[in-house]
């Protein structure tokens, strides 16, 4: 019993998975929100769809950002 050594990376691991699936949906729900939005105002779907997913973190931000650019 001395001489074993506890494994403690599986845990770990099992943490980082259970919260990197929430992060990735959470950021492709954001980003399609902002496509979207881009799409309303004229502009490219796929490019605020990449700039939406990432940056989630600061959401409204990239709304803000549309709102401002003119129509086109």
């Amino acid at each position: 019993m001395l001489g074993r050594s506890i494994d403690r990376s599986r845990p770990v691991f099992c943490w980082i998975i259970f919260i990197t699936i929430p992060v990735v949906a959470m950021a492709f729900l954001t980003g399609r929100f902002t496509a979207k939005y881009a799409a309303e105002r004229g502009r490219s779907e796929h490019a605020w769809f990449l700039l939406g997913a990432l940056l989630f973190p600061i959401f409204p931000i990239a709304w803000m950002t549309l709102g401002l650019l003119p129509r086109k």
